[in-house]
This record gives structure tokens, C-alpha cells and sequence, in this order.
């Protein structure tokens, strides 16, 4: 194990870019994924392909789990906690619950490895590439600084939400946030639209007003072109991942304000929407693969 390398599981819709921005920053970049596909390329770019996630956690002081869901954490986890050195961190960049966090912390504990909670907020891949993501990280502050290497090469900002856990549950509040944002965006121009109104009118207006918020407005533009346009089906798998992310994410948020005695109308009003708000159709195939 070396103390530079980083280790990256999941190279999909935010994984790819960060592989290739660590890479662009000189790190030592270990990766895997199930599918070959995702991995075409990063081996001229200097990355390591590991044949598994347990070689990953073999080699690697720190190892980021891109991954999208809690069941994929679990195996991920469990693989590369069983093969890596005492002192090994693991960063789980996954949007999941805190009472998973802290199962997977509890999984890597007996065998000395150091697990954190490090979600990433921000508009997608754009903000992978102009280095504005904010990893919202949760565990203890020592810990959370052996990422900084790592996350210095693709985030803008590192912030130590609190304690194991904090970062999944402010990651849960922006989602929510924003998906309850497109709901109010969607919900606007089609009563606009079924009214008679130009289109185009109501996203001048609101955001000449300041109302529509910069991520809302990007999702707009897209959800605009394919009401019109729904792409090839390269595309559609795509939208599809988006809308299954977005229906996973408010059922984990609705998860933890019922525990916290808390009701969230407006979330569990958009929740299941994910189809709805992306312009597709989801089958029952279409849960979120590896990230």
C-alpha cells in the first residue's frame, strides 16, 4: 500500500470525470468497476484497473466509493474492508442514509479501517470539471483530512459536516432541496404552457426575478428539449439512472425524517416522481448500477 494512492470504485456518472480529474492532478489512481466499458481509456491516462474491490483496498491508503446504492455500499465495503491494512480510510461518496453509514463504519472498525461519510454536492460532472464540487464529509476531523489530497483535485471545497453521518444527512436536505426545486420549475411551466402562455415566458420571467435557482434552471433547459426531443436510447439509459437516483434519494430522505419524527409533504409529494420529472419511462430493470 502506498500512502499516495487513491483508490476510486464506481467510474460512472460522477466517477469517470473524477478518475480523470485525479489523474489530470498527477495522484496515483487505483480503480474498478464491474462494467470494462467505464474503464476505456484511464489506463493511457495512467490509472491501475484492479480486478476487484478487494485489490483495490489491497493497494490503497485511501479508497473512494462512487457506487449508488446502499446494497452496492454494503458488498463494496465488505470486500475491501476484508483486504485492506489497519489505517486505511474509506470514503463512501454514495447519497445513502446515516443509519448506513454508520453500519458500514461499523463493518470496517474491527478490522482498524477509518470510514467517513464524503457525499458530493454540485451540478453533476460540471462541477467535477471546474473543480466547484463541495464534498460534504462526516466523521472524525483527522480522518476527514486524509481526503483532502484526493478531493483537492476535483472539489472546490472539502467541509467537515460533523460527526459520522452529518454528510449523508446535509447531502439528503440539498437533494431534497433540489428535486422539490424541479418539481416547482415543472409544475410552473406547464400551467404556463396549458394556459396559453408563450413558451419560454415563465423561465424569462423567474429568472429575471431571481426565483429560478442556477440548478433548476439547467435542469429546465433539459426537461424543455426532451419534452421535444427525448434523444437516442443512449440518452434515454441515462435519464432513466437520473430518474431512478432521484426516486432512491427521497425515499432515503423520507427514511430519515421519519425516524426523526418529522413529516416532509412536499418531499413525499415528489417522491416516486423521478419518471415524471425526466421524461421516461422506468422499468423494472432500471435501478442504479454501479456509479
Amino acid at each position: 500500500m502506498s500512502d499516495t494512492t487513491v483508490g476510486l470504485i464506481g467510474l460512472g456518472i460522477l466517477g469517470r470525470p473524477v478518475a480523470e480529474e485525479l489523474l489530470a492532478a498527477g495522484l496515483d489512481l487505483v480503480v474498478h468497476d464491474l462494467r470494462p466499458e467505464v474503464l476505456d481509456g484511464l489506463v493511457e491516462m495512467g490509472a491501475t484497473v484492479a480486478s476487484s474491490s478487494a485489490a483495490v483496498g489491497e493497494r490503497c491508503s485511501v479508497v473512494c466509493v462512487l457506487v449508488q446504492t446502499a446494497d452496492q455500499c454494503r458488498a463494496v465495503v465488505a470486500e475491501v474492508v476484508g483486504a485492506a491494512s489497519p489505517g486505511t480510510t474509506v470514503a463512501v461518496m454514495a447519497t445513502v442514509t446515516p443509519e448506513v453509514v454508520h453500519e458500514l463504519a461499523a463493518v470496517a472498525a474491527p478490522a482498524g479501517v477509518d470510514l467517513i461519510d464524503a457525499p458530493l454536492a454540485g451540478q453533476g460532472v460540471d462541477s467535477v470539471r471546474d473543480h466547484s464540487m463541495w464534498v460534504l464529509a462526516g466523521g472524525d476531523a483527522e480522518v476527514v483530512e486524509r481526503l483532502r489530497p484526493a478531493t483537492d483535485a476535483f472539489a472546490g471545497r472539502l467541509v467537515h459536516a460533523g460527526p459520522l453521518g452529518a454528510g449523508a444527512t446535509v447531502k439528503l436536505a440539498h437533494n431534497v432541496m433540489v428535486y422539490l426545486g424541479y418539481l416547482s420549475a415543472l409544475e410552473a411551466v406547464e400551467l404556463a404552457r396549458a394556459a396559453g402562455v408563450a413558451d419560454g415566458l415563465v423561465r424569462e420571467v423567474t429568472l429575471a426575478s431571481g426565483t429560478l435557482s442556477p440548478q433548476s434552471q439547467v435542469w429546465l433547459d433539459i426537461y424543455e428539449r426532451r419534452r421535444l426531443d427525448p434523444g437516442d436510447e443512449a440518452e434515454q439509459a441515462a435519464f432513466r439512472t437520473y430518474a431512478a437516483l432521484l426516486d432512491k434519494d427521497l425515499r432515503h430522505a423520507l427514511e430519515l425524517a421519519e425516524g426523526l419524527g418529522l413529516e416532509l409533504p412536499g418531499t413525499r409529494a415528489m417522491a416516486g416522481r423521478g419518471a415524471a420529472t425526466y421524461a421516461v419511462e422506468i422499468g423494472a430493470t432500471d435501478a442504479p448500477a454501479e456509479a
